[in-house]
C-alpha cells in the first residue's frame, strides 16, 4: 500500500473528522447550486410580480403595470401537467391472466398507493402540486419519504410491589407495531442538495435541509446536543435575498439529513455542532437506497445535473412583451383631447371643462363668426400619428405573444383564442399538436410520480406487517379475500422482481371524461360482441369453452378501463364456463305435434282394441270346437288313468307288506344277536373269575 505524502490531498482528507468531511461536501454542493438558487429567486419574484420593471424610468413616470404572461402560462401548464391526483396502476411483469394470486397482489398494492390521494385533506396531493409548481417556476421540485410505524408498549406481566408500594420487580413489557404509514414530505427547492455530478446516476449522496425548533430538535437528538447548536430567527447571510419568510417568531436551527449511497449510511449534520449529530445504517433497506426519486428538474444537459429554469430560456421574449406593454400604456395615456385657442376668447376654455349640455356665451359674435367660428380660433392636437403607432405596437405585441407561445408550447386552442369559424377537426388538430409539444414534460412529471410511488411500495413490502397490509388495503372485504394471505406473501417475497408501478400521464392532466367514457364503451362493446359470437360455438362444441374463455380473459387484461373489475369478471367468467359445459336440456315438445301424436296413438289403440276383440272371439270359437272334439278322448283317457291308478295302489300295498315283513325279520335277528352276545360275555366273565381263583390258590416260588 502506498504511503501518504506529507501535505498531500490524501493526507488532508484522511486527517479530517467526519463532521469536517461532510461540511466540506455540503459546502461544495452549495457552491455548485448557488447560481441556480440566485436565478431561481429572481424567477420567483418575476412570477409574483415583485421584480424590477423592464424600464424603471417609465415605470416611475407612467405607473404602467407589466404584462405578466409568465404567471398566466404557468397556470395553464399546471393544469396540463398536474390537475388531478395520480391513479397508480400496479402491473405484473408479465400479464398472466391465469395468475390470480398475482392479480390480487397487484390490487392490494394499488389500494395502498391510492389511499393518500382519495381523501379531501390528502397531503400527498398537495405535495405533488408544490413539486410541479417548483418545476415550472425556479426549475426543481423534490419530495422525501419516511417510514413511520406506530408502536405501543403492551404489558405482559405487571410490576411486583411490596406493602409500601415499592417496586420489587418491574413490569415486563413488549413493543408492538399497531399501525404503519409512509409519510411524504415536500422539500423546498433551496433545501435539496446533492453531490455534484454530470448525470444523476453518478450522484453519491443526497441531502435535505430541515429547519427545526428547540422542541423538535430536543425530541429527535436530545437536550444535550440542543445546547451545542446555534439558534436564530433569521436566515443565513447567503439567503439574504431569498423569497421565504425572513422574520420568524420562533428560533430555529438548520439540520442536514444526508444519505450516502457509497457507504449506505445516513448522517445528520449541523454546521454549528463540533461533531455529527447522528450516524445510522441503512434504515429503509430498499433497492435504490435514496429516500427520494431523482428530482423533477427543468432544462439540463449531460454536463451537469444543475437545472436552468424555463423562464430563463425565453426571458428575452418576456422582456420584449413588458417593453411593448409599457410603450402601449404611454401612448394610451397620450390619446386625449388637447389643443390651443385664441387667448382673446377666454370662453373657449370652458369647452372641455366636463360640463355637459351647457351653452357658452361669446362676446362680439359677428367678429367670432367672421374668423370661421371654432375652427378659426381652435387648433386640436393631431392624434392620427399616435393612433397609428399604437396600432402598430399592438400588432407587434400580438406577434411577440405568438412567438412566446411557440417557444413555450402554449397553443391558442388551450388559451381559448381559436377562431369562431374553425371546424372541430381544426381545433382538434391544434389541441393534438399542442399536446405533442407538452408530452415530454408530462412524461417527466408522470415518471417522477411513478418513481416516488415505487419507493413507497418498496418501503411497504420491506417493512409493513402482513396483517397491516391486509387491514389498510381492506382486501378482506372483497371477493378475493381468501387469496389475500398468499398475495401478501408474494408481495413481500418477489415485489422488486415481478411488479412495477405505472402512472399514465393523461391521468394527471385535466380529465377527458369523453375519452374515459369512450374507453369503457369500447370495452363493453368488444366483450359483448365476442361473447355473442362464441356462445353458439360453445353450445355446438362444449369442449372448446376453456380455450375461448381464456382468449376473452387475455383480451380483458389489455383494457386499462377494465383493471378495476378484472377480479369480478374472472369470477363471473368461471361460473359462466361451468354453466356452458353442462349438457343442454331437451327442448320442450311442440303442443301441436303432441296433439297429432296423441290422435295417432288413440286411433292405433282403438284399432288394436278392435283387432284384439275379434281375435278373442275367434279364439273362443276355436276353443269351443276343440273342446267338443276332445271330450270323448278325454273320457277315455280319464278311464285309463283311473285303471292305472288302481293298479299302482295294489302294487304299492304289496310293496308295503314286503317292507314290513323285512323289517320284522331284521328286528328278530337283531334280538337274537343281542342275546348271543350277552351269553358270550357272561361266559367270559365266569372264566376270568375261575382263573383268578386258581392264581390265588397256587403257591409262590421260594415260599417255604
Amino acid at each position: 500500500m502506498a504511503e501518504l505524502v506529507p501535505g498531500s490531498v490524501e493526507q488532508a482528507e484522511t486527517s479530517q473528522t467526519p463532521n469536517e468531511h461532510w461540511i466540506k461536501e455540503v459546502d461544495a454542493a452549495a457552491k455548485e447550486l448557488r447560481k441556480f438558487w440566485e436565478r431561481g429567486r429572481r424567477v420567483v419574484k418575476r412570477y409574483m410580480d415583485d421584480s424590477e420593471p423592464a424600464s424603471q424610468g417609465f415605470q416611475q413616470v407612467m405607473n404602467v403595470d407589466k404584462y405578466n404572461v409568465f404567471w398566466a402560462n404557468v397556470g395553464v401548464l399546471k393544469s396540463a401537467l398536474y390537475a388531478n391526483p395520480p391513479k397508480p396502476v400496479v402491473k405484473r411483469e408479465f400479464d398472466d391472466y391465469q395468475d390470480q394470486i398475482g392479480r390480487v397482489a397487484s390490487q392490494i398494492m394499488e389500494r395502498l398507493l391510492s389511499q393518500p390521494f382519495e381523501h379531501i385533506e390528502a397531503e400527498a396531493n398537495d405535495v405533488f402540486k408544490q413539486v410541479v409548481e417548483d418545476r415550472l417556476i425556479p426549475g426543481l421540485g423534490q419530495v422525501w419519504l419516511r417510514y413511520e410505524p406506530e408502536i405501543e408498549d403492551l404489558e405482559l406481566e405487571p410490576a411486583v410491589t411490596d406493602k409500601k408500594k415499592r417496586v420489587i420487580k418491574p413490569a415486563i413489557t413488549s413493543s408492538q407495531i399497531v399501525n404503519e404509514e409512509v409519510e411524504m414530505d415536500y422539500v423546498y427547492w433551496e433545501d435539496f442538495l446533492w453531490a455534484p455530478a454530470r448525470t444523476w446516476k453518478e450522484v453519491r449522496w443526497v441531502a435535505r435541509r430541515v429547519s427545526m425548533d428547540h422542541k423538535e430538535f430536543t425530541k429527535r437528538f436530545g437536550a444535550a446536543k440542543a445546547g451545542l447548536v446555534s439558534w436564530t430567527s433569521r436566515p443565513s447571510k447567503e439567503k439574504s435575498d431569498r423569497v421565504t419568510p425572513e422574520n420568524l417568531a420562533v428560533k430555529k436551527t438548520e439540520v442536514f439529513e444526508i444519505w450516502d449511497k457509497s457507504t449506505r449510511t445516513v448522517v445528520f449534520l449541523s454546521r454549528s455542532c463540533p461533531y455529527l449529530l447522528e450516524t445510522t445504517g441503512d434504515p429503509l433497506e430498499i433497492h435504490g437506497f435514496f429516500p427520494c426519486p431523482p428530482p423533477l428538474r427543468a432544462t439540463t444537459t449531460t454536463s451537469s445535473t444543475v437545472p436552468k429554469a424555463d423562464y430563463l430560456m425565453v426571458q428575452s421574449q418576456y422582456r420584449r412583451l413588458d417593453n411593448l406593454t409599457l410603450r402601449i400604456g404611454m401612448l394610451e395615456d397620450a390619446i386625449q383631447a388637447s389643443g390651443v385657442y385664441d387667448k382673446s376668447n377666454k370662453e373657449l376654455s370652458q369647452l372641455l371643462s366636463g360640463n355637459m349640455n351647457k351653452m357658452i356665451p361669446v362676446d362680439n359674435w359677428a367678429m367670432f363668426a367672421e374668423k370661421g367660428g371654432i375652427k378659426g380660433v381652435v387648433d386640436w392636437f393631431p392624434l392620427d400619428m399616435i393612433v397609428g403607432a399604437l396600432d402598430k405596437l399592438r400588432e407587434l405585441k400580438g406577434d411577440a405573444k405568438e412567438e412566446l407561445y411557440e417557444l413555450t408550447g402554449i397553443s391558442d386552442i388551450m388559451r381559448g383564442t381559436s377562431a369562431p369559424r374553425e371546424t372541430a377537426t381544426a381545433q382538434g388538430l391544434k389541441a393534438q399538436y399542442s399536446s405533442v409539444r407538452l408530452q415530454f414534460v408530462q412524461g417527466e412529471v408522470a415518471e417522477f410520480v411513478q418513481a416516488t410511488l415505487r419507493i413507497k411500495a418498496d418501503i411497504i413490502c420491506k417493512h409493513f406487517q402482513p396483517e397491516n397490509i391486509i387491514k389498510n388495503s381492506m382486501i378482506n372485504l372483497t371477493p378475493d379475500a381468501e387469496m389475500a394471505p398468499a398475495a401478501v406473501a408474494l408481495l413481500k417475497d418477489t415485489w422488486e422482481r415481478h411488479y412495477r408501478v405505472v402512472i399514465y400521464a393523461d391521468t394527471l392532466s385535466i380529465p377527458d371524461y369523453n375519452a374515459e367514457r369512450q374507453g369503457r364503451t369500447e370495452f363493453i362493446t368488444a366483450m359483448g360482441q365476442y361473447i355473442s359470437q362464441v356462445i353458439p360455438l360453445v353450445q355446438m362444441e362444449p369442449g372448446a369453452t376453456p380455450f375461448l374463455m381464456q382468449i376473452l380473459q387475455w383480451g380483458v387484461a389489455s383494457f386499462r378501463s377494465a383493471q378495476s373489475i378484472e377480479g369480478v369478471f374472472n369470477k363471473a367468467l368461471t361460473e359462466m364456463t361451468k354453466k356452458l359445459m353442462q349438457p343442454k336440456p331437451p327442448a320442450p315438445p311442440d303442443p301441436k305435434l303432441m296433439a297429432a301424436n296423441a290422435k295417432i296413438q288413440g286411433d292405433a289403440a282403438k284399432a288394436q282394441q278392435t283387432a284384439a276383440h275379434d281375435q278373442q272371439k275367434f279364439q273362443q270359437a276355436m276353443t269351443l270346437e276343440q273342446q267338443k272334439a276332445t271330450n270323448s278322448q278325454q273320457i277315455e283317457v280319464i278311464q285309463a288313468q283311473a285303471d292305472i291308478a288302481a293298479e299302482e295302489v295294489k302294487q304299492q300295498a304289496a310293496t308295503t307288506k314286503m317292507i314290513a315283513d323285512a323289517v320284522a325279520a331284521a328286528l328278530t335277528h337283531q334280538a337274537d344277536l343281542v342275546k348271543a352276545d350277552e351269553k358270550h360275555r357272561q361266559s367270559m366273565v365266569h372264566t376270568q373269575e375261575k382263573h383268578a381263583v386258581a392264581l390265588r390258590n397256587t403257591p409262590k416260588r421260594g415260599a417255604k
